[in-house]
């Protein structure tokens, strides 16, 4: 351990790294009193666990925007540790005391039981050696507890009673007793006044050991118990409960007002144990508590207590929870209305909204020898409410189905739906039935329908569900029918949600679509799960566990299938579709062989032909060659994306040489057509590629019109190329070129401009100089200067009569330093993104120059368009220094809009000056989550080293700016940044 000349207070070093560097163990405290120690064990010990446990974790330190290893501010490779041969890895012998503080606290305990031997008449760490005596480790705790004894026998009174609030603290510990015992018998008497001077310790740890030890010997009075009873501390709360003195009333009291549901349940517990509490007074704080533990113990204990007792319930109490909300309560006063003389009530709690209120009922009826089927059933056929419909179908029997059914056509909806859930209760309704219920005009009918509907949801085939989407079905059917899928399997979802994606409920072609868009991540681990899934016995179908059509998952299945160590080769060899993937080339060759014939492990096969096992490739090869011989159309069709997916393999080129060789055949056209609009991008791009080599396979409008509408660039500019080509070889056609020109793409649409001159149609290109395109203005200016015009002077007509964003853009780029003054007036255009454009526009001219330039944009910062703020704020980031900071920082407050926020925060960043720091780390704990984002964002890339050395701001406020950034960070990031003031 490298020893360093003593140092000054540290702020920003925990007391572990304190010790690391040298300073005394009091002076590496953090703070005064017991709790500094405790700390400084727990600091050390964390610091050391790495190397004790053989982790290795190294860190990130920044300092200012430069980033070091943690090892070089805290190094905790040269900290003493235990060597095999030589023992505890001293510095010095004997060890200096920061030495041996820090391994008296040391992860290690062969290093603690080490440095206990050396800490003999060092008062310096007796402190830590009173915390060792209550060390989790046997050997280490005996030694401690020796040299403790040893230390207090020849000490004075002083010293002892210096070290009673760290043993008091220890006290609460599994081994922490002993070193308070010892302490008490070295004084010889109880120190009274110091324990209860102690009870009001700020440290909660010390006041709680206090408390304990005041507790046991009885110095506490029972009004000062009472109060403890509210104290902050949990612990103590507990321990004044605990320990009976407080009053039987205000125990009870505790059991509705205590401030946490532990202490309410604590009170309960001692309340119940002394039998304070009348059944009458349970069953009251079991109907006004809010915890629902305190209330399912009350009604409890005040059942148990009515069973023993002979005397009935008064009777506004039993009026009283009548008329209570929760059901169980209700039950248990109708329970008690037989022993209170009331008897001829329980025939009106039949049809009770709650169960267990009508079970309660039926019970007590029985025992005075009526029977409630008679009853439910007079009730149901002369005036039913929904409580006595629930009552018969609970009670009856088969007879009782025709009422029932009479009931599910009742005027009122709670009615039908009491009489659906009777009506499945006996099992008398199919899912066929139960549709029709589902359309129901009272929601919670319906909703009882849609419940009984969702056990068939794992059992019905895909072709009923389907159906429920019929275009007939009404909307409460389709909502079902959606709830009814979320139970399926997820890959069952998807392949019924492809179909579902043009449906024409909005509804459902949103979830369809939502759901397409969440492709699932198949890998190694996702298609060890698959694999399990499909061999574990249950007859799963792949297309169960596996997305059938996305390529990507037989490959997750084939990796997960080796990497699966559970599945032995007795499970897998019995699965075609496992042995296909098998570790084993002898057993992938047979399951080769095996799924000849069978189309929906083809694509396995598919994944075999680039196996790395020459037998099992040529196998492979051989069936997949037969399959499009055999069934070509069908093939291409199925296995095209699969092939693709494997055309970076190694061995992957033969099977796309193969396809590609099939699609060029002309009997494949049909197919090839269909494939120029598969949804899998490289099967797109492989038959598009593959089409356009064949000269005339399409018009020129209907290329147009495909460069139009395709979604993907490089098939887009592929599209477009052939449509250019198509029309420069048979001369250009009118419909092409307004496809071309209708695109929402400006590079189709720039290609459609460019045909405009062989077209013959050059006087169209003023059209298209204010085109929101870049490339699109360009080709008009282009095509203006073939003609010998000149785009500037229509640039500047446009923006004088009714300038659009296209045409102040195109002035900018064409026109001259002298336009700038064109574009300023436009700054105060009533339209934003004219004023968006112009901001733009002056900073491709040369950007905002000192004085009224900069002022001019500065007065937009205010500007009620985001779009504006976005271009003022891209045009004064370089020149951010020129502006002032105190009306920036006033744009920050919450109540500016969060567009003026946002700019104002990107632009006192760009300054860099400390003035606006306070506002950058308020925005930490905006409302707004993309306020929040920019502000930790734009904190990241601050030079806080910089602030540090600048001293515009107080060091502690500075810190203080610092903290509230570093702990919006997450752990990781946490960990690698730290800053060295």
């Amino acid at each position: 351990m490298e020893m360093l000349p003593p140092l000054s207070r540290t702020t920003f070093r925990s007391p572990s790294e304190r010790l690391l560097h040298g300073k005394s163990p009091a002076h590496a405290l953090d703070g005064d009193g017991p709790r500094a120690w405790a700390e400084l064990d727990t600091s050390v010990f964390w610091s050391t666990i790495d190397r004790y446990e053989g982790w290795r974790c190294s860190g990130k330190v920044r300092v200012g925007p430069h980033w070091f290893e943690d090892r070089e501010t805290a190094d905790w490779g040269t900290a003493p540790h235990w060597h095999d041969g030589h023992g505890v890895t001293w510095a010095a012998i004997p060890p200096a005391a920061p030495e041996l503080a820090l391994c008296l606290c040391h992860a290690d305990p062969r290093v603690r039981e080490a440095a206990l031997g050396r800490a003999a008449g060092r008062p310096e760490v007796l402190e830590l050696v009173l915390i060792r005596c209550a060390d989790t480790e046997e050997p280490v705790r005996e030694r401690a507890r020796a040299v403790l004894a040893a230390e207090l026998g020849a000490a004075g009174a002083g010293l002892v009673r210096a070290l009673v609030p760290l043993a008091l603290l220890v006290s609460p510990r599994r081994y922490g007793a002993w070193a308070w015992e010892l302490c008490l018998a070295r004084l010889g008497s109880l120190p009274a006044g110091l324990i209860l001077g102690l009870t009001d310790a700020p440290d909660p740890g010390t006041r709680f050991g206090a408390v304990r030890a005041a507790l046991a010997h009885g110095l506490l009075p029972a009004d000062r118990v009472a109060e403890l009873t509210e104290d902050p501390e949990p612990r103590i709360r507990g321990a004044a409960l605990r320990s009976g003195l407080p009053a039987a009333e205000r125990t009870a009291g505790l059991v509705l007002s205590g401030p946490t549901p532990e202490d309410r349940r604590a009170a309960l517990g001692m309340a119940l144990e002394a039998g304070s509490l009348t059944p009458e007074r349970l069953l009251e704080v079991a109907a006004a508590s809010r915890d629902r533990v305190v209330r399912a113990r009350c009604e409890e204990a005040a059942r148990a207590a009515l069973k023993t007792r002979t005397a009935p319930l008064p009777g506004p109490l039993l009026d009283f929870l009548l008329a209570q909300g929760r059901a169980s309560l209700r039950a248990t006063a109708v329970r008690a209305l037989r022993p209170a003389g009331r008897a001829g009530e329980l025939a009106a709690h039949l049809a009770d909204p709650a169960a267990r209120v009508r079970e309660a009922a039926r019970g007590e009826l029985r025992a005075t020898g009526q029977d409630p089927l008679t009853l439910y059933r007079a009730l149901c056929a002369d005036s039913p409410v929904p409580g006595a419909v629930f009552g018969l179908a609970e009670t009856g029997d088969a007879s009782d189905l025709p009422l029932l059914r009479l009931l599910a056509r009742s005027p009122e909806g709670r009615i039908r739906a009491a009489a659906v859930h009777g009506l499945r209760r006996h099992g008398a309704t199919t899912p066929e039935e139960l549709l029709a219920y589902l359309a129901d005009p009272h929601p919670p009918a319906a909703r009882a329908a849609r419940s009984l509907v969702v056990p068939y949801a794992q059992t019905r085939p895909e072709s009923w569900l389907l159906e429920l989407f019929a275009p007939g079905r009404p909307e409460p059917v389709r909502v079902t029918a959606l709830a009814l899928l979320e139970l399926r399997p997820p890959m069952v979802r998807r392949r019924i949600a492809r179909s579902l994606a043009s449906h024409r409920d909005t509804a459902v072609r949103r979830w369809a679509r939502k759901l397409l868009q969440q492709r699932p991540r198949w890998d190694e681990e996702t298609g060890r799960h698959a694999a399990w899934a499909f061999a574990d016995g249950t007859g799963r179908a792949l297309d169960e566990v596996l997305d059938t059509e996305d390529p990507s998952s037989w490959s997750a299945l084939d990796l997960g299938v080796r990497s699966a160590a559970p599945l032995g080769p007795e499970a897998v060899g019995s699965l075609t579709a496992t042995a296909l993937c098998h570790w084993d080339g002898r057993i992938r060759e047979r399951a080769v062989a095996e799924a000849t014939g069978t189309p929906e492990l083809l694509p396995l096969v598919v994944l075999r032909c680039a196996d790395w096992t020459p037998q099992v490739r040529e196998a492979a090869r051989h069936v997949v060659a037969q399959a499009l011989r055999d069934s070509g159309e069908d093939t291409l069709r199925a296995l095209t994306p699969m092939v693709m997916h494997l055309a970076k393999r190694r061995q992957g080129q033969w099977a796309v040489g193969a396809f590609e060789a099939a699609l060029r055949e002309p009997r494949h056209a049909a197919v090839r057509a269909e494939l120029c609009s598969h949804r899998d991008l490289r099967t797109r791009r492989t038959a598009v590629r593959i089409t356009l080599e064949a000269a005339g396979a399409f018009t020129a409008p209907a290329l147009a019109r495909r460069a139009a509408g395709e979604p993907d660039a490089v098939l887009r500019h592929l599209w477009t190329q052939a449509a250019l080509a198509a029309m420069a070889a048979r001369g250009p056609e009118d419909s092409a070129v307004d496809a071309l020109l209708a695109s929402r793409t400006g590079s189709v649409r720039a290609a459609g401009v460019t045909s405009l001159r062989a077209a013959g149609r050059a006087g169209e290109a003023p059209r298209y100089l204010a085109d929101p395109s870049a490339a699109v203005r360009a080709c008009a200016r282009w095509l203006l200067r073939q003609h010998g015009a000149e785009a500037r002077t229509a640039y500047l007509r446009m923006c004088a009569d009714s300038p659009a964003p296209g045409a102040v853009l195109g002035l900018a780029e064409c026109g001259e330093p002298s336009d700038a003054a064109v574009l300023t007036c436009l700054l105060g255009h009533r339209d934003g993104p004219v004023r968006a454009a112009a901001v733009a526009g002056l900073r491709l001219l040369g950007g905002p120059g000192p004085g009224p330039g900069t002022e001019a944009l500065a007065a937009l910062l205010d500007d009620p368009s985001a779009a504006v703020l976005r271009e003022v704020t891209r045009s004064l980031r370089p020149v951010a220094g020129r502006l002032p900071a105190g009306p920036l920082v006033a744009r920050t407050v919450r109540d500016r809009p969060a567009h003026v926020r946002a700019a104002a925060l990107r632009l006192l960043a760009a300054q860099a000056a400390d003035e606006g720091l306070p506002a950058l780390t308020a925005a930490l704990d905006d409302p707004l989550p993309e306020l929040r984002r920019i502000a930790l964002d734009l904190l990241r890339r601050w030079d806080w080293q910089a602030s540090a050395g600048r001293g515009t701001s107080e060091r502690a406020e500075l810190r203080a700016f610092y903290n509230q950034y570093y702990f919006k960070l997450d752990w990781n990031e946490m960990r690698r940044t730290r800053l060295i003031w």
